[in-house]
């Protein structure tokens, strides 16, 4: 009887793998064949060729990336996840992962970027990054959804996503980054995305959560060393 609950659970954690695996690479797969057939008209200027390769490329290097991350995962083997550490800016990202949204259409609600910052450098993997802010952007179809930046500190920097979704109740809200939950059983996906996006910021040297105090929604907020310093030990521990 053990055993033959054993391959029960394992052939459901497949299933809920290969299904949450195909949600997760739709949004970077939109983005590439959208902006691809793009550059097919012959009738675009140069700056949107080169907006449009832009946008190709960060979303190859998110492909890639998130496909690695989910093998990881699957393999329950978190110490080979490698980061790539650059410098970057975190304003200049922000609007790249907004553009991106806006221009897949994987949503129809209204996406918003706050910041009273002019620039933020940060010592950081971009492609990461990326992927967790556009991770948090998935599951609000209509309404608003606002991501903010601010400096907590000189050595911190505060990420938050704020949507206008169903939100999630307060007694489920311990369960949303445990692997393979499902929180709405008529929503697409397993949730690994969360389980992900923990990992992610763990390894940066943040912590995430969500906001129980927010009620219109959902508010997920994460935050980011400043100091390159503390990134690159960071680095250099997982090399």
């Amino acid at each position: 009887e053990k055993a033959q609950k054993r391959a029960r659970n394992s052939i459901k954690t497949k299933s809920l793998f290969l299904s949450n695996m195909s949600h997760e690479i739709r949004t970077p797969l939109n983005a590439l064949s959208g902006f691809s057939a793009i550059l097919t008209d012959d009738s675009i200027d140069n700056e949107t060729r080169r907006q449009c390769n832009d946008i190709i490329q960060q979303n190859s290097e998110l492909l890639l990336n998130l496909i690695n991350d989910v093998i990881d995962l699957s393999s329950l083997d978190m110490s080979k996840l490698v980061f790539n550490f650059k410098k970057c800016d975190a304003v200049v990202i922000c609007r790249n992962v907004i553009d991106t949204v806006r221009k897949v259409k994987q949503t129809q609600a209204d996406v918003h970027f706050v910041t009273t910052l002019e620039s933020l450098p940060l010592l950081t993997d971009d492609s990461r990054l990326q992927h967790l802010l556009i991770n948090a952007t998935k599951f609000t179809t209509e309404g608003s959804i606002t991501l903010e930046i601010r400096k907590e500190s000189d050595d911190t920097a505060v990420f938050s996503v704020t949507d206008t979704g169903c939100g999630i109740p307060p007694e489920n809200q311990g369960r949303i980054f445990n692997r393979f939950e499902k929180l709405n059983e008529g929503a697409q996906g397993t949730g690994l995305g969360l389980s992900i996006c923990q990992l992610i910021v763990e390894q940066i040297g943040g912590r995430i959560w969500i906001d129980p105090e927010y009620t219109a929604g959902a508010r997920f907020v994460f935050t980011h060393p400043i100091k390159p310093d503390a990134a690159a030990a960071k680095n250099e521990k997982l090399q």
